[in-house]
């Protein structure tokens, strides 16, 4: 949901999973992604040790040029009216 509203539905799909080529480092901007993960923790929940799993795609938010005020706005209608208690690991028995 959040890459669609980032990108669009046509653009979306294909952006977050995208790997860059041999060589090139994982993010150009390491504050970037950072300040990224921060938003996304601070309106969807914490990243679980499962969850470091999607960290390319939050570099690729970055390496797109993807603005911090994008991202939260993407974060906030995404993740807004959810309880987010009700999906952390420990109370839905899961763990990594």
């Amino acid at each position: 949901m959040i890459e669609v509203l980032l990108y669009g539905p046509k653009m979306g799909g294909g952006i977050l999973n995208s790997v860059r080529a041999p060589g090139l480092p994982l993010v150009d901007d390491w504050q970037c992604l950072k300040s990224m993960v921060r938003v996304f923790e601070t309106h969807c929940g914490s990243l679980t040790q499962y969850g470091m799993k999607h960290m390319r795609a939050f570099a690729n938010i970055c390496n797109s040029g993807v603005s911090l005020g994008s991202m939260e706005e993407a974060c906030e209608a995404t993740c807004s009216g959810h309880d987010l208690k009700q999906w952390h690991p420990r109370n839905r028995g899961y763990s990594a």
